[in-house]
């Protein structure tokens, strides 16, 4: 993928090619959920997957997104090797089936 990438280099385009639809267009599913206005502007993800029941449903969605806030570990691992899993110790699970 890198040298294709390299041969052919790939630009975003805010509205048909962002980081999001890319995403969406890589899944091949039968079962895929309809499109949605709050998968292109930014700010509303959170929101929509929650609603989808697609992230924990432990927490109500503010509470969530308040236990989810990770500026202080960030702040604190900043240049630890094992940044990625320090800024997850404590963090509420992200399976929506998770207790």
């Amino acid at each position: 993928r890198l040298n294709e990438l390299h041969e052919r280099p790939r630009w975003y385009n805010a509205i048909t090619d962002n980081c999001t639809s890319a995403i969406r267009h890589q899944q091949v599913s039968k079962d895929r959920p309809p499109w949605d206005w709050r998968m292109l502007v930014n700010g509303y993800g959170d929101r929509l997957l929650y609603q989808r029941k697609s992230i924990s449903q432990v927490y109500p969605f503010e509470e969530l997104k308040k236990r989810s806030l990770i500026n202080e570990r960030a702040k604190a691992a900043n240049n630890d090797a094992n940044f990625s899993e320090k800024i997850r110790v404590g963090l509420p699970a992200l399976d929506a089936k998770a207790p």
